[in-house]
């Protein structure tokens, strides 16, 4: 059985507060919980193969292509701050 001590040092490890009637349903809970935890480790699994499920992993960003811009663009780019090494220099936002 948990005790009300061990409800209230979860309440402190999660930040949380609890009243009187939320730590007894905490501890029902709880209660239940580790009784359905003990239930499932009493199942014989050590002639059972694990299972391993890997989602097919794959980039989804589009490659990096470099562009040509038109002059209108360019124009408009020139006009936005001054540029040092082929990169346009711009204020800081932060």
């Amino acid at each position: 059985m948990i005790n009300k001590k061990e409800i209230e040092k979860l309440a402190f490890l999660a930040r949380i507060r609890l009243d009187k009637s939320e730590s007894k349903d905490i501890a029902e809970d709880l209660e239940s919980i580790l009784k359905y935890v003990q239930k499932i480790s009493k199942v014989h699994t050590s002639d059972v193969e694990p299972l391993f499920h890997f989602p097919e992993l794959r980039n989804v960003v589009r490659k990096d292509e470099a562009k040509t811009i038109d002059r209108d663009t360019q124009k408009e780019m020139m006009g936005m701050g001054k540029d040092k090494d082929d990169y346009l220099k711009v204020e800081s936002i932060l």
